[in-house]
C-alpha cells in the first residue's frame, strides 16, 4: 500500500513539474492567442492602403537596387514608351499579387539576370566537366538565353493563373458571408470590414483584395472606383460581373442582399461545374503516366517468364 502511495506521489510530482515548465516556456495558449489577435488588429488599424510602405519593402528596395537599374534599361528612354510598358507590366504584377511599384523594374532586371546566370552555368559546365562541340555549344547558349529571358514571364503567368483560381474558388463562400452580414443590417462597407477582420484560417487572395478595398473606403476613395480597382487587380470575369451588379444596385436602389444571393448561387454552380470538369479530365490525365510507367512494368512482370521459357525452348531446339 505504501509503494502505491509513493508511486502516485512521484507521478503527481513529475506531472506538476512538467506542467510548470511547459507553462513557463510556452505560457497560456488562450492569452497568447488573444495577444496575437490584438497585435494583428493594431497592425491592421495602423496599416496604410499602400501595402508596400513597410520595412520589408524598404529592405527589398535597397537589396535589389541593381536589378531596378537593369530593368530601367529594358523599359527604354522615351518617356511615353517607358510609362506605357511600365503600366502594362505593373498591371500584370498586380494581378499576380505584387503591388510594390518597384517590382516592375526588379522583374525586368530578372529577365536580364536569369539568362546570364543560365549561360554562365552552362559555360562553366562545358569548360570544366565536359568539352562540347562548338555547334552544340552555340545552340545551347541561344536556347538557354531565350528560355531564361522568358522564364520570369512564364512564372508570372503561372502565378496569375493560380491566384485567379484561388479567388474564383473562394468567391461563393465569401458572397454567402456578405449576404449574411447585409441581411443582418450592415452596409456594404461594414460587411466587407467585418469579413476581412475575422478571417478563419489562412486568408485567400480575395480576402486580401477586399481588405485593401476596405482600407480605400476608409481613405475616402469612392466606392465605385475602389471596386473597379479590385477588378483590375484580379482580372477575374466573375469579380467584374459582381462589381458591375453592386454598382448598378447602388444606382438603382434595389436590394443588395438579393443581388448577392443570386450571384453567390451562380458562383457556386460554376465552381461545381469546374470541379466536375476536372473530375472528368482526371482519367485522361492519368492515361499518359500509366502508359509510360505502369504498363511497361506490367508487361515485364507478365511476359518476362513466358519470354524466358520460349527462349530456353528455342535454345534447346537449336542444339
Amino acid at each position: 500500500m505504501s509503494y502505491a502511495i509513493l508511486a502516485f506521489a512521484v507521478v503527481a510530482g513529475v506531472t506538476a513539474i512538467v506542467g510548470l515548465v511547459l507553462t513557463a516556456f510556452f505560457g497560456d495558449p488562450v492569452s497568447r492567442r488573444l495577444q496575437t489577435v490584438g497585435l494583428r488588429r493594431t497592425r491592421e488599424n495602423a496599416e496604410s492602403i499602400l501595402r508596400w510602405d513597410d520595412e520589408r519593402a524598404a529592405a527589398l528596395g535597397s537589396r535589389w537596387r541593381w536589378l531596378e537599374k537593369l530593368g530601367g534599361l529594358l523599359l527604354g528612354r522615351v518617356p511615353g514608351i517607358h510609362e506605357a510598358r511600365r503600366r502594362g507590366l505593373r498591371r500584370r504584377l498586380a494581378m499576380a499579387g505584387y503591388d510594390d511599384p518597384r517590382i516592375a523594374l526588379i522583374f525586368l532586371g530578372a529577365k536580364v539576370v536569369v539568362p546570364g546566370v543560365l549561360v554562365a552555368a552552362y559555360l562553366f559546365y562545358s569548360l570544366v566537366v565536359e568539352r562540347l562541340p562548338p555547334g552544340s555549344f552555340v545552340m545551347a547558349v541561344v536556347i538557354l538565353g531565350v528560355g531564361g529571358f522568358y522564364l520570369p514571364d512564364f512564372s508570372l503567368s503561372r502565378r496569375i493563373q493560380k491566384r485567379q483560381r484561388l479567388i474564383t474558388n473562394a468567391l461563393p463562400d465569401l458572397l454567402d458571408l456578405l449576404v449574411v452580414c447585409v441581411e443582418a443590417g450592415l452596409a456594404l462597407d461594414a460587411a466587407i470590414a467585418r469579413i476581412t477582420d475575422q478571417v478563419m484560417g489562412k486568408p485567400t487572395p480575395l480576402h486580401e483584395e477586399l481588405r485593401r478595398v476596405h482600407l480605400e473606403f476608409r481613405a475616402g476613395r469612392p466606392r465605385a472606383e475602389a471596386l473597379q480597382g479590385m477588378v483590375g487587380r484580379t482580372g477575374v470575369d466573375e469579380i467584374r460581373t459582381i462589381v458591375g451588379a453592386f454598382i448598378q444596385t447602388e444606382k438603382l436602389g434595389t436590394s443588395l442582399a438579393d443581388t448577392m444571393r443570386v450571384h453567390a448561387e451562380a458562383a457556386r454552380v460554376q465552381r461545381r461545374h469546374r470541379a466536375e470538369k476536372q473530375a472528368h479530365l482526371a482519367p485522361l490525365k492519368m492515361l499518359f503516366p500509366m502508359v509510360l510507367f505502369l504498363f511497361p512494368a506490367i508487361f515485364i512482370v507478365t511476359l518476362a517468364p513466358a519470354t524466358l521459357s520460349l527462349y530456353e525452348a528455342f535454345k534447346g531446339l537449336g542444339r
